[in-house]
This record gives structure tokens, C-alpha cells and sequence, in this order.
């Protein structure tokens, strides 16, 4: 059995296995659509496997929201990027021994099923290892270093590949999964076999459709839960626009290789200024999901206006603020406000949220950047983050302590209850 960390200890080990599986998923899909392309020479089946990867996303949201409140969250996140790691080291295995595109494609749909699983199993085990009072500054941190953990992905699969053929390259980002997974088993000791140790009733003897009419009844009690589910999407549909904005941006601004790094620059010291702030605000959290709300918008209506690239990087540097600010006070609200046996449940449904936003809007930015241009482009996304804001605003005023404050748990005597759970 493992020994038990300190609290700190336990962050920090959460927080490295966080980063190494998130080189190795960023790493994974670039590896992938770059060994379609050098054999097809074509990014159109890389393209349909990402519309796919969609689809069984949705699938593995609805299955893995069950199965993770009703098993161990550490054994859920262990098995699955286990199976994940392993798959992708099979697959690339093949590929590199000439095995074609199928296991690939297939281990590209297998990534696909579990990755949503995984990610919700992570943000409830960082509710379980962090310390109440450490919670906003472990999930500012959670974002930064997805943010850094995909760019080193990147760097990592375009170093390996100027060396290695592509199956090595793919097999890299399996080990680095594994990796991942192997720091995370050292929370054994200390994180419980339960999804709340001595907090809630054993969930196993839930059946998978009475965990989704458990949580049906929740949101239908709880009108402040499913706002705070909406809001939810507005910090990675922020990320996604600044993304996809950055090319056309710089283009309109004449920016050359110099606006790319201005503009990339610049969201990611948003981020950061926002993570070294985090214990400073953390007393106004609420308050917090307007303010990230409206500097979002105001960062869209500044590239609207915009025509240079001092404008154009302050735009970004408002963006990436925003989308840092808005998802670590937005995922703090929530870990604190929902016991760990719907939590899983309750992340799933955000991110599934999230992503029919995503694929309702991302997927318009080319055909709107080409018929109404950037600054009009830009303006209909800030559009789309003034309903975030009014959204905000009238829960607030009608729902006031109720929004972010109504406790959640499956049992119907506590989930009636006003006021965040307590944190173990």
C-alpha cells in the first residue's frame, strides 16, 4: 500500500500527473493527424476522425458520468488513462512494424471514448487532494499548466519527428500517458477507494439510469446549478475563439512571425497575471464569473475596432485573463458547492455543454471571417458573450445566494440545503 502524502505533497504529485498526461494527449492528436497526412498526403481523414472523436465523446460523457460517481475516482482516472497509455503504445507499435492506418484509427477512437471520462475523474480527484483553502489556486494552476502542457506536446512531437519515424513518435506520446498514470498511483495512500470517504452511501448499488434521473431531479431542484452549468462554457469557448482568432488577427494587423508571438504572448500572460492573483480574489469568487464575463467581451469588441497590433495584443491579453479568471472561479464554485457523488456527474454535463456551444460556434469562423470579415466576426462572437453576461446578471439579481451558493448532493435532504459543502 502506498504511504500517505501530505497535503501538499498530494498537490503537487495531482499536479505533475496532470501535466504529463496532457503533453502526451496533446502530442497524441498532433502525432496522429501528422502520420494521416504523410500517408494520405490528405487532412480530410483526420478531419472526419475529429468529427467522429465528437460523437463518441458524447458517448463516453453519458457512460463515464455514471461510472465515475459510483466507483473510485483515483481507480477510474488510473484505469482509464492506463487503458488510454496502452493502446496508444500498441498502435504506435503497429504503425511503426507497417501496420497501415487502422490501429491508429482505431486507437484515435479509443482516446476518443475514454479522454472525457478521464478529465472529469481529474477534476474531481483535485477536489479531493486539495485543501479548501487551496482549491482556487490548485485549479488556476490546473489551467496554466494545460496551457503549457499542450505547447509542449507540440514541441515535443515536432522535435521527435525530425528523428523518428512516426510510430516511434506516437509510441513517445504513449509513454508519456503512462507516465502520467504512474505519478498518480502514488495518491493511493492517500486518496480513498470511495467518491467521498464517510460522506456519502455506497453509489455502486445506484443502476446507470437511476445516476442520470438522480441528477435530472438535482438540476430540476437546483435552477442556480444549471446556470452555473451554462456559464461553465464560456472560459474554454473564450480559449477556443482566441485560438482560432490569432492567424486572421495577425493577418489584418500585418503582424508577420513578430504578431504571432504578440498575440500568443499575450493571452498566455493574461493567464498568467491571473494565476498569480488567484489568492488575492479568491474572496469575490462569485462576483468573479461576471468580471471574467465582461473583460471576454471587451477583448472581442477591441478586436472589432482594432487596426493595430498594439490593440490587437491587448485584445489577447484581455482573452486569455478572461478565460483563466472565469474557469478557475467557475470549476472552484462548483468542486465547493457539490459533494464528490454527483460531482462527476456534474463536470460531465458542463463539458458536454461546453461542447455543443464549441461545435455550434467554432466551426462558423471560417465562413463568417470570409463573408463579414474579422472586425464583424469578432463582434458577433462578443455577442454571443454578452448572452454569457446577461445571463449572469439576471441569475444574480433573481436567484442571488442561489446561483453559485445552493448546495448539491444526490440525497434530497442535503441538496435542498443553502450554502457550499464542506471540502474533506
Amino acid at each position: 500500500m502506498s504511504a500517505r502524502l501530505s497535503p501538499r505533497a498530494s498537490v503537487v504529485t495531482y499536479l505533475t500527473g496532470f501535466f504529463l498526461t496532457n503533453i502526451g494527449v496533446g502530442g497524441f492528436t498532433l502525432a496522429t493527424g501528422l502520420a494521416f497526412y504523410q500517408q494520405t498526403g490528405s487532412a480530410s481523414t483526420f478531419g472526419f476522425l475529429v468529427a467522429v472523436e465528437y460523437a463518441l465523446g458524447f458517448v463516453g460523457q453519458m457512460v463515464g458520468g455514471s461510472i465515475l460517481d459510483r466507483r473510485s475516482v483515483l481507480g477510474v482516472a488510473l484505469t482509464s488513462n492506463a487503458v488510454r497509455g496502452t493502446a496508444v503504445l500498441a498502435g504506435g507499435a503497429l504503425l511503426w512494424a507497417g501496420g497501415g492506418r487502422l490501429p491508429l484509427v482505431a486507437v484515435f477512437l479509443v482516446s476518443a471514448f475514454i479522454r472525457p471520462l478521464y478529465r472529469s475523474a481529474s477534476f474531481v480527484l483535485g477536489r479531493m487532494v486539495s485543501p479548501p483553502e487551496e482549491l482556487a489556486r490548485v485549479n488556476a494552476l490546473r489551467f496554466g499548466l494545460l496551457q503549457a502542457a499542450q505547447l509542449c506536446g507540440l514541441g515535443v512531437v515536432a522535435g521527435l519527428y525530425a528523428v523518428l519515424p512516426p510510430g516511434a513518435v506516437v509510441c513517445a506520446t504513449g509513454a508519456l500517458l503512462l507516465a502520467g498514470t504512474a505519478t498518480l498511483v502514488l495518491l493511493r495512500g492517500t486518496v480513498g477507494g470511495g467518491p467521498e470517504r464517510g460522506t456519502d452511501e455506497a453509489p455502486a448499488a445506484v443502476s446507470f439510469s437511476e445516476n442520470w434521473r438522480q441528477l435530472g431531479r438535482v438540476l430540476a431542484d437546483n435552477p442556480g446549478l444549471r446556470v452555473h452549468l451554462v456559464l461553465g462554457g464560456m472560459p474554454p469557448v473564450v480559449t477556443s475563439l482566441a485560438t482560432v482568432l490569432v492567424a486572421p488577427v495577425n493577418d489584418a494587423v500585418h503582424g508577420g512571425s513578430f504578431g504571432i508571438a504578440v498575440l500568443d504572448g499575450s493571452a498566455s500572460a493574461g493567464a498568467l497575471l491571473t494565476i498569480l492573483a488567484v489568492r488575492r480574489l479568491d474572496q469575490r469568487r462569485s462576483a468573479l464569473v461576471g468580471v471574467a464575463c465582461a473583460l471576454a467581451l471587451c477583448g472581442l469588441v477591441a478586436l472589432a475596432v482594432g487596426r493595430s497590433l498594439v490593440v490587437a495584443g491587448f485584445a489577447f491579453l484581455l482573452l486569455g485573463i478572461a478565460a483563466a479568471l472565469g474557469a478557475t472561479s467557475l470549476d472552484t464554485l462548483l468542486q465547493t458547492r457539490a459533494s464528490v457523488a454527483i460531482l462527476g456527474r456534474l463536470s460531465i454535463t458542463q463539458e458536454c455543454a461546453t461542447s455543443v456551444t464549441a461545435i455550434a460556434l467554432i466551426p462558423l469562423s471560417g465562413p463568417l471571417l470570409q463573408d463579414i470579415g474579422l472586425h464583424g466576426a469578432a463582434l458577433l462572437y462578443g455577442g454571443v458573450i454578452a448572452c454569457y453576461l446577461v445571463a449572469f446578471a439576471l441569475a444574480t439579481a433573481t436567484l442571488r445566494d442561489r446561483l453559485f451558493g445552493q448546495g448539491v448532493d444526490p440525497r434530497p435532504t442535503i441538496s435542498q440545503g443553502v450554502g457550499p459543502r464542506p471540502t474533506t
